[in-house]
């Protein structure tokens, strides 16, 4: 994919007011899928530096510019930023960020066709480095309203461990393997002594036959 200045040179979108939170970023025209739209753009920050540095939003402490790079560094879009750190956050989103293979610059991309008007949306999928209570959902809250909402911009983790109804379907898996086994074992001479009563039963039909047969 050709995430270079070129295929971004493009004016794709416009800023306006957005149904979902504040300012948001919507379609000036058809965006075909795997579009480049725009690179995510600010100044690079280090975690370290991300943590100590005040909310960019005094009413809304949690709200946050920050995209992380894989290179360990961070985008704050709010210092030197563009018009992507108003794409608003989305459960069931029209667009992703890619990576460059430097792993030092991020581009919106197109998930799938997106028409004219339509608000530009991706998953922020946000990590915390603490653990992930109910209060912490609420702090990060989703109002996205799709179907597939998960309630939170948190990225959920979907382990056994943290999921009690997977955990509990795993388990309740496990106890019918178990039970299903116990009940072969105790059947199992009867099944033996059924089978060698069957052979016998053929048997005596056979030598039957070849008598009459005579």
């Amino acid at each position: 994919m050709d995430t270079s200045d070129s295929a971004t040179n493009k004016q794709w979108h416009y800023v306006a007011e957005s149904e979902l939170h504040g300012k948001g970023v919507f379609a000036r025209c058809f965006i075909p899928k795997g579009t480049p739209i725009m690179e995510y753009e600010g100044k690079r920050i280090s975690p370290q530096e991300a943590d100590e540095q005040p909310s960019a939003d005094p009413d809304n402490p949690y709200h946050t510019f920050f995209f992380s790079l894989s290179n360990g560094k961070i985008i704050d879009g709010a210092q030197q930023g563009n018009d992507a750190r108003w794409i608003n956050h989305s459960c069931e989103p029209n667009c992703e960020g890619h990576e460059n293979d430097a792993g030092d610059r991020v581009f919106i991309v197109a998930k799938r066709d997106i028409e004219a008007d339509e608000e530009l949306l991706y998953d922020y999928a946000l990590t915390i480095d603490e653990p992930l209570t109910e209060e912490l959902k609420k702090n990060y809250a989703c109002w996205c309203g799709a179907p597939n909402c998960r309630g939170t911009m948190l990225a959920l983790d979907e382990t056994p461990e943290s999921n009690p109804s997977s955990s509990l379907a795993s388990d309740m898996a496990r106890l019918v393997r178990a039970q299903v086994q116990a009940e072969i074992e105790r059947l199992q001479p009867y099944l033996r002594r059924e089978i060698k009563r069957e052979v016998r039963r053929n048997l005596r039909l056979q030598r039957q036959r070849r008598r009459s047969a005579r």
